[in-house]
């Protein structure tokens, strides 16, 4: 009798799924998820974090109520791998806690950062200059790992770092020898970065034999709905930029094999420009409004005049056609792009000018097919960022823990750190330095599901990667663990070494 009256109520409710299954929907980055109507400042829900407290000294405790650590969770399906860092709706709703926001916290008092207030409700007040933390290191947890070190023959720079579907790191960059040829080497990790594979090379003219002497600025784009990771690098030939051409490795194995392609007809199409290259980092995949399910990565491209901007390059059928869109800013040296909850592509540009270096932000309604809105920059203060993450990828739209953005950059002392805010830089939340020595080039991948912040970084020393807890980034927003319990997260930040019990 009490099967057929939960045939009945599945009847009513047009649902085929048994009330203690798992919503069978597509995961989070195939399904757009409803708007909640705006709330105002005191009307929003902040999700506290229950395992970790983050102490004035910088140091992580946890919390008397958190759980015995239990051991990993097994080996997941094919299926489950091809879900990767997505999820549903409703899974979302039956995980985050419903605890009411405190007004203080959507900003730690520390003193280490000064908040910008953005309120547009409210009349426009002065904007307070950012200021740098005066602590650099040494700092509890953050753990670094040492991938490859120069030496009088080699330096290595230009890192580009990602996550798979099935929880893979893969981390691509540039090897230079002291003759002048380049080529691009890759590893990756299958414990969340803590340790890491024996590099390998990627491209060199002896495996990549179509065009190129050298190959550099390694980027990574990984479709979500396949489980396919690109790696596009540009291929040149002597000092000749208008020589560069654009080809791709591309894997369905998460690294173990590779196979190449030139994409330079499709990324030029109709377009006049005299020369194009990759911007190293990573790309990625729309998960938002009527693109959701588009690739895109970044490239520079010169034009005849001499205009030398950024470009999001495309693909709408999970990378077998390639189209690139109009160029933003004028003397771009680096890009980074990333999606807001609304659906919008925002470039990220250093570019040069008379002065020196600068940051600009180009934020596109079209699915990048052009940027035409600048952007504000009030977290960044004088610092220069390089790329830009979404903290929590997974949350929808119409939560807190959506507008919640980290930033990769130098101070002014070249240091690097890594800087929480809202939106694309329109409130600053936290900063946190990783390293004490001076970086170059940057890239950063949000592990949201076991609360890690990952930080490939290159300096004169080689390349290294750092790993830090999202709690220490002065956030209230933990990330909501869709494949892991808070006791398995925890168990992953002691082996890191960024938690720590007193």
């Amino acid at each position: 009798m009490a099967g057929f009256w939960q045939r009945l109520k599945r009847l009513f409710r047009g649902s085929s799924a048994r009330d203690d299954e798992r919503d069978s929907r597509l995961p989070l980055a195939l399904e757009s998820a409803g708007k909640e109507e705006d709330k105002t400042e005191v009307g929003r829900k902040v999700y506290e974090s229950s395992g970790v407290v983050i102490l004035e000294g910088g140091t992580a405790e946890e919390s008397p109520s958190e759980e015995t650590a239990i051991a990993p969770p097994a080996s997941k399906s094919p299926e489950e791998k091809a879900k990767g860092r997505d999820t549903s709706v409703q899974s979302q709703a039956q995980t985050i806690p419903k605890s009411e926001r405190n007004p203080e916290s959507a900003l730690e008092k520390s003193g280490k950062a000064t908040s910008v207030a953005a309120d547009n409700h409210q009349p426009q007040r002065a904007v307070e200059p950012v200021r740098e933390p005066e602590q650099k290191l040494p700092l509890q947890g953050v753990k670094t790992a040492d991938i490859c070190a120069a030496n009088g023959q080699e330096t290595y720079g230009a890192p580009a770092i990602d996550r798979t579907p099935g929880r893979k790191l893969i981390l691509a960059f540039e090897k230079r020898s002291q003759c002048g040829q380049v080529q691009v080497w890759y590893t990756r990790s299958n414990d969340h970065g803590i340790s890491w594979e024996e590099p390998r090379v990627l491209f060199d003219s002896e495996n990549y034999t179509d065009s190129g002497e050298s190959f550099t600025d390694p980027q990574i784009i990984i479709s979500q709905v396949t489980g396919r990771v690109f790696i596009a690098v540009t291929t040149r030939t002597g000092g000749d930029d208008s020589q560069n051409r654009i080809a791709v490795a591309f894997t369905d194995d998460e690294g173990d094999s590779w196979r190449y392609r030139d994409l330079t007809s499709l990324v030029d199409g109709d377009q006049s420009w005299i020369s194009r290259r990759t911007a190293h980092g990573h790309g990625l995949q729309m998960r938002h409004g009527i693109w959701t399910g588009r690739l895109a990565y970044v490239a520079i491209a010169t034009e005849a005049d001499g205009r030398r901007g950024a470009v999001a390059v495309c693909s709408d059928d999970q990378g077998i056609s390639w189209w690139a869109g109009k160029l933003a800013g004028e003397r771009v040296v680096q890009a980074t792009i990333t999606e807001l909850t609304s659906g919008e592509l925002v470039l990220g540009c250093v570019e040069e000018t008379d002065e020196g270096l600068t940051f600009n932000a180009y934020a596109s309604a079209d699915g990048g097919r052009s940027f035409t809105r600048s952007l504000g920059k009030n977290a960044f203060g004088k610092a220069l960022p390089v790329a830009v993450e979404r903290a929590f990828y997974s949350a929808p739209e119409h939560t807190e823990q959506s507008r919640v953005m980290l930033a990769v950059a130098r101070n002014q002392n070249g240091q690097g750190t890594v800087r929480s805010m809202f939106d694309f830089a329109s409130e600053l939340l936290g900063i946190m330095p990783f390293t004490s020595r001076p970086v170059n080039s940057l890239d950063v991948v949000s592990l949201e599901d076991i609360r890690i912040v990952t930080v490939a970084y290159e300096t004169d020393s080689g390349i290294s990667v750092a790993a830090l807890c999202i709690d220490s980034l002065s956030l209230k927003y933990l990330a909501v663990g869709w494949n892991a319990t808070e006791a398995e997260q925890n168990q992953v930040l002691r082996r890191a070494g960024l938690l720590t019990r007193k």
